[in-house]
């Protein structure tokens, strides 16, 4: 049973979302298959995809009216526009200037859209962007949409049993986003979501110079294990780190793309201090520091004169 992530799904729609995932593998004939095989999937789902130049107002607006002409609800993007799905034609139409890893993520999320039934009997147009397909959306469909890609995409548990048998490092989902056909952003992001120990991960933007603090990386967001949250809550991070703070220390420079695992201390909910063990590494687009809890060290104790 897959645990629940940050998509902010109940157990029970975890678990009906999982079973549709699981018949879109079965009817693809997919199980594993390595990478996995989107193409497959969406043809078994009986969704096409369309690449375009762009997607542009002119675009969306001839969508749009057909959606108003049906009746139906239109599912808009927030920003610009990454992807469309016709829900009653079936034809996913992508933005083909993004990324092919985002792309392949992007695919399993319309996918998602249109076989999930209680979705595709509302909605004959959805447009995702950039903010519906981040995990921090409140919309209850792209929550649905994303936690079906992936369940796809990683062959329901099949990714976290083959990480789970490898020592806890960052080199686990960087080695099986190849075997997977996903990114690493996803990969890590299964990995940490996925995880029985107490982790997370810290997603930054690679490092800038800063005549003033050497250089700035800023704070995307973080990501973390079930086990991390029931430990430490909501931990407050600043906006941006350096190389004179813990974590800034930790970040890859000079061309480098990792950095060793080094202590960090971090204190929990109940004020009690944690060694921890912190790694990074980066593809160029992003830094990934990856923290795991390794001993529980003395209770932080304020004296009030």
């Amino acid at each position: 049973m897959a645990r629940p992530d940050d998509y902010s799904l109940t157990n029970e729609q975890r678990t009906i979302i999982r079973k549709h995932a699981e018949k879109a593998l079965l009817d693809a004939d997919a199980l594993g298959c390595f990478p996995t095989p989107i193409p497959a999937i969406m043809e078994a789902a009986q969704v096409v995809v369309s690449e375009l130049p762009q997607i542009d107002e002119g675009f969306l607006a001839k969508l749009r009216r057909k959606s108003a002409e049906a009746g139906k609800s239109l599912l808009s993007a927030l920003s610009k526009v990454l992807g469309v799905l016709h829900v009653a034609a079936r034809i996913v139409y992508l933005d083909k200037t993004i990324h092919i890893a985002k792309r392949t993520f992007l695919k399993l999320h319309e996918t998602g859209h249109a076989v999930l039934p209680w979705q595709r009997k509302i909605f004959v147009v959805t447009e995702d962007c950039e903010k519906t397909l981040a995990p921090d959306i409140a919309e209850q469909f792209e929550r649905e949409a994303n936690a079906f890609a992936a369940d796809v995409l990683f062959q329901l548990d099949s990714f976290s049993e083959e990480a789970h048998q490898c020592d806890f490092n960052i080199l686990v989902p960087v080695r099986l986003s190849k075997r997977y056909g996903a990114s690493i952003y996803m990969s890590v992001r299964r990995y940490v979501t996925q995880h029985h120990r107490a982790c997370a991960v810290l997603v930054l933007e690679p490092p800038v110079a800063c005549d003033i603090r050497g250089f700035v990386a800023i704070f995307r967001r973080m990501v973390v294990s079930e086990e991390f949250r029931r430990q430490f809550g909501e931990l407050a991070w600043p906006e941006s780190f350096g190389p004179d703070d813990e974590i800034g220390a930790i970040v890859p420079i000079g061309g480098r793309k990792m950095s060793r695992p080094r202590p960090i201390t971090l204190i929990d909910r109940n004020q009690t201090r944690h060694r921890c063990m912190a790694e990074a590494f980066t593809q160029g687009h992003q830094v990934f520091i990856l923290i795991h809890s390794v001993a529980t060290l003395t209770r932080s104790k304020i004296f009030v004169p």
